[in-house]
């Protein structure tokens, strides 16, 4: 099969500067920022610069927001040699080797990762020393991604911090289905088991896909950790749970990000703190002893409601 051929779009779009500073997040053009006592959190370290992978940001766009960016140029070699390595560039999983599997127009990145770099992907290596490492009580971890569309294309993406699996952010990013390519903000609430990554001086963080050998291109433009969060950009959830006749579902579970509701005798639930950015609702129920569970994704705005109905297969 020969490898499929795909055409760098060109987008003209008004494109705000990156030439911006703010309490949360520091100067946007520095690749690495250290924080004490933001609004957001006692730590903030911010490892990459805030770019939307060095093409720039629609004029007035937050994306931090929630909203899904705009559609972008392929960011198929690295414009800037001074660039962290990993950042800013397509990546693809280490299995993939046979351009019969690509998937998307980013898998042609292939050739030039190998050549440039001689490797397709990278473990990224986080500075956290500065922390207070008695204080940490918990974490969460924000990363701006682009194109990843496991959904579509049974890709199986596995997250690694300081090389061990971590499955809550892997159930997250493989509902993901980004095509565009555009760019959108995920938050990743780290578990009390694995606090204790977060006390060493260095953090290692990596996204592969060792299994499939799908060519399902990816990109990152930056990773935000927030040490004991204050108060993070949220939204409010609201809907019904329904069965496939269209019934409600009373006494539901409904989970998003920690957060757990019941759902009420008409169905209805609501969620009022997730995190801005694609979130993930996992509705689950037990029925005659039976466990009965569903996911579903979606993006949420900060400081909006976002209306979501889940139908269930139970």
């Amino acid at each position: 099969m020969k490898l499929k051929l795909f055409i760098t779009l060109v987008f003209i779009t008004n494109l705000a500067s990156t030439a911006q500073t703010d309490v949360d997040n520091g100067d946007w053009k520095k690749r690495y920022v250290f924080l004490k006592n933001t609004p957001e959190a006692e730590y903030m370290i911010r490892y990459g610069d805030i770019d939307n992978l060095d093409c720039g940001w629609d004029q007035n766009f937050n994306p931090f927001s929630g909203k899904v960016s705009g559609t972008h140029e392929y960011p198929m070699e690295r414009k800037d040699a001074t660039e962290i390595n990993g950042f800013d560039i397509v990546l693809l999983g280490t299995s993939y080797k046979d351009p019969a599997n690509a998937r998307d127009g980013y898998s042609g990145a292939y050739e030039y990762l190998q050549k440039t770099f001689g490797k397709t992907n990278f473990e990224f290596s986080i500075p956290l020393k500065g922390i207070d490492t008695s204080k940490v009580k918990s974490v969460v971890v924000q990363i701006f991604i682009d194109d990843f569309q496991a959904k579509s294309f049974e890709s199986k993406f596995e997250f690694y911090i300081n090389k061990k699996r971590y499955t809550p952010a892997e159930k997250l990013i493989n509902l993901i289905d980004q095509t565009g390519p555009v760019g959108k903000l995920i938050t990743i609430l780290i578990t009390p088991d694995r606090i204790s990554d977060f006390k060493k001086d260095t953090l290692k963080l990596m996204i592969d896909d060792r299994t499939t050998s799908i060519g399902d291109g990816f990109a990152i433009d930056f990773f935000k950790i927030l040490v004991n969060p204050k108060s993070i950009k949220k939204g409010t959830v609201t809907g019904k749970v329904f069965d496939q006749s269209g019934w409600p579902v009373a006494n539901a579970s409904v989970s998003c990000n920690g957060e757990t509701v019941k759902s009420l005798p008409n169905g209805t639930y609501k969620l009022l703190n997730v995190p801005s950015g694609l979130a993930v609702i996992t509705v689950t129920k037990a029925i005659k002893n039976v466990f009965h569970e569903k996911t579903f994704s979606f993006d949420v705005e900060s400081g909006k409601e976002t209306i979501v109905d889940l139908q269930t297969d139970f």
